[in-house]
């Protein structure tokens, strides 16, 4: 087989794996911030300073899980 189609390859599968992970951080970071953001709790109550760090790092997270969906496609197509 082609090393460069094998490479090809190899980067599909990195990126697959780190897409995943992100997914998953983002499911974890999006049940924290709507327990953070409890509505029966009193407004200043609410740890606001762990909700803006949350939700900035789960933006973080959707820029990266954009960037690397935009990889997987390609090289997807680059291997058909």
């Amino acid at each position: 087989m082609n090393p460069e189609r094998l490479q090809m390859k190899g980067m599909l599968a990195e990126a697959k794996k780190s897409f995943r992970t992100l997914d998953t951080e983002a499911s974890g970071l999006i049940i924290l911030i709507r327990a953070l953001l409890n509505p029966y709790e009193d407004i200043k109550n609410l740890d606001m300073d762990k909700v803006f760090v949350s939700v900035k790092r789960l933006k973080d997270i959707s820029k990266e899980m954009q960037v690397l969906n935009e990889k997987i496609k390609n090289l997807e197509s680059e291997l058909e």
